[in-house]
């Protein structure tokens, strides 16, 4: 049926089957306007919107006068499905990887939804209310607290696995950790660690119920709540790192942005706070108290609701203000429905007046570095820390480029490590023929850590005399790191050398002034501190065309993800003093493919131009990479991988040539 629909000026309408009137966006719509509003049969209290794996569907709960419902929508405003339930769904719900969506109901059952028709799959019984809002595990457990005073876990076939119970009922919604450990609060006044199998780990009290729900960073700190008024950083050994006194109950759950200030509203006021020590970066007032919890884009706008109906949106560096969406009904229309931010950019929030609302953004979607930067996390609501290891391994970095017979080739690399590890490094010309390139004749290859010369080689097969020989063989090494084999005689350069934590550089050049392309690598060998790893290369060359590109290859190790910064610098050498720059560098990500050929993963170009400047400036701070002006024409990712090969290509936009650095960095 169709009940009501908002109507924004200019705006073209689009009939819905269901519950209401999906509006249509105009192109270059302005950041924090309605896109589209759909009218609710009840409430929507303290539910917060998911969305689909794929971005294409909206779910929330509702409150109704005889009970509850959840709706379903598509990301167009068009009804999908809706389930009446016969008491009120107040939790938010969380979807699977499959696309399940599950969410807890004042009934007492948490529901698995088939997220396509609504089907009921299964319905798992409490005995009591739910307004803990799920967790998805990794491997699809899902955990939720009840009025019970117990915190279950149960299988994706709606199988209880165990329960943990505490000493009073459970509003707060657990966060899970990289390590699989659960935190949630009770209104026992405790914050809890739970083991996966549902044993205690330990719990911290804190003087007032625990209502809201834990945020989690990168370093595995853990920020929550209290009603005592107090927002806490706890360790996680359960230790108090900082408290923050605010001037009221904190209901809402705190956030993080991506240099990991942590935002949470309390009284009239959005705080936020600096992770180090909990000192106040500012706080602003918000003229209404809030149960919302705030969500952070990846340009650092923090948007939050509040309970005199309106959603505001600050800079995450300054707190100043940015805009405001008004809803007009006024104060008592509580938005305690946390905003959710699609990857378009597109805002999502429900609200006491019983409309589901889309606003336009920027373009800029949730901040993909921060490590909970919205409630639950993520648009899904998993509230699962991401699983990246940090300490990722990059087992090999090498750099093609073509040289004229004047020029070297400088790569750096970063190791980092507290004693010295063995690794191979080469500088490859001739052996290139077999890969039908034209390699240079006869490179040289020196190391240097600063200015000092640490090893040097001209022809692999010598060992060049006033270096130490750790005693590895070249040939020998390279087999076990899986490098292609140099020909016996061939006039390519490699050595192997034991190097401790530091910055190192690999000069590559000509020994008789002739040009040709040629590839430097360096492998994590064998032997020396296990702990030792490289973390970063970087190699300034020239960007000529086709195969003539700037390439560097990464080989990515171990058996976790691993989060890498990539970035293309051309405009962002002139302040080093660099002349014939490259003025339109192209970045583009590459992975191998099963018969041959490459894969692209992702390009860029320009670092600007995704609405992710806050991110990618967080990132290079994080890894202490020299920053790039913003609207610069410089390129840079953040990209989550698998253990695997990768290769980056910097070519220049319509062919243009000119000097370029690449670099690949660990993020932590």
């Amino acid at each position: 049926m169709i009940i009501r629909a908002l109507v924004g000026g200019g705006r073209r309408l689009l009939l819905c089957f269901g519950v209401g009137l999906a509006l249509l966006p105009e192109a270059g719509a302005q950041d924090g306007s309605r896109q589209w509003a759909v009218k609710i049969q009840g409430f929507i209290t303290l539910s917060s919107p998911a969305l689909s794996p794929d971005g294409n569907s909206v779910y929330v709960g509702v409150e109704t006068q005889s009970g509850g419902r959840l709706v379903a929508f598509t990301k167009d405003g068009a009804f999908k499905w809706n389930v009446d339930r016969s008491e009120p769904i107040d939790a938010s719900p969380a979807v699977g990887t499959d696309g399940t969506v599950y969410v807890g109901c004042g009934d007492g059952k948490l529901y698995a939804f088939d997220p396509d028709t609504g089907a009921i799959k299964w319905a798992y019984s409490t005995g009591s209310f739910i307004t803990s809002s799920p967790a998805i595990g990794a491997d699809g457990t899902i955990y939720f607290g009840a009025g019970d005073a117990k915190l279950h876990a149960v299988t994706p076939n709606g199988t209880r696995r165990w329960t943990f119970a505490t000493g009073d009922w459970i509003d707060s919604s657990p966060a899970i950790g990289a390590d699989g450990t659960l935190y949630f609060g009770s209104f026992d006044t405790n914050l809890y660690a739970v083991a996966p199998d549902g044993s205690e780990r330990w719990r911290f009290g804190t003087g007032g119920r625990v209502f809201s729900s834990p945020a989690i960073g990168a370093d595995g700190t853990i920020y929550i709540g209290s009603g005592d008024q107090s927002l806490y950083a706890i360790g996680r050994d359960g230790g108090r790192k900082w408290s923050y006194m605010a001037n009221g109950d904190i209901q809402s759950s705190p956030t993080l942005g991506a240099d990991g200030t942590v935002y949470f509203a309390a009284d009239v006021t959005l705080y936020a706070l600096r992770p180090e020590n909990g000192a106040e970066r500012w706080k602003t007032r918000i003229n209404s108290t809030s149960g919302s919890s705030a969500a952070v884009r990846a340009d650092g706008t923090v948007i939050i609701g509040a309970d005199d109906g309106m959603v505001r949106a600050f800079s995450g560096d300054t707190g100043a203000f940015r805009w405001t969406f008004d809803t007009k009904t006024g104060p008592g229309n509580l938005i305690e429905s946390s905003p959710i931010i699609a990857l378009d950019g597109s805002i999502y929030f429900g609200s006491f007046d019983g409309f589901l609302y889309k606003l336009n953004g920027n373009g800029s979607p949730l901040s993909i570095f921060s490590s909970w930067p919205s409630f639950h996390r993520d648009a899904q609501r998993q509230a699962r820390a991401a699983t990246v290891s940090g300490a990722g391994r990059l087992v090999n970095l090498s750099t093609r480029a073509q040289l004229a017979g004047g020029d070297t080739l400088i790569a750096g690399f970063v190791i980092q490590g507290a004693a010295p590890r063995a690794f191979l490094l080469r500088g490859v010309g001739p052996a290139l023929a077999q890969f039908q390139l034209a390699g240079m004749p006869d490179p040289r290859l020196e190391v240097f850590s600063g200015a000092v010369r640490v090893g040097a080689n001209d022809s692999w097969g010598v060992v060049e005399s006033g270096y130490n020989d750790p005693g590895f063989s070249v040939s020998d090494t390279a087999a076990g790191v899986g490098a292609f084999p140099l020909p016996a005689g061939s006039r390519d350069a490699a050595l192997v050398l034991p190097l401790a934590s530091g910055l190192f550089t690999s000069h590559v050049s000509s020994t008789d002034g002739r040009g040709g392309v040629v590839l430097v690598e360096a492998y994590d060998a064998v032997g020396g501190d296990p702990s030792a790893r490289l973390v970063n290369l970087s190699t300034r060359g020239q960007v000529g065309v086709g195969d003539n590109a700037l390439f560097a290859g990464v080989v990515v190790g171990g058996t976790g993800r691993s989060r890498l910064l990539l970035r293309a610098v051309g405009p962002g050498l002139t302040q080093f003093g660099v002349a014939g720059v490259l003025d339109r560098p192209t970045l583009s990500l590459f992975t191998p493919v099963a018969g041959g050929g490459q894969r692209l993963i992702r390009s860029n170009a320009g670092w600007s131009t995704e609405n992710l400047t806050y991110d990618f400036a967080a990132a290079a701070r994080a890894v202490a990479a020299f920053p790039l002006q913003e609207g610069s024409a410089d390129c840079a990712m953040v990209v989550t991988v698998e253990p695997g090969n990768y290769t980056l290509q910097v070519s220049g936009l319509n062919g243009q040539t000119g000097e370029a650095l690449v670099e690949v960095y660990v993020l932590p």
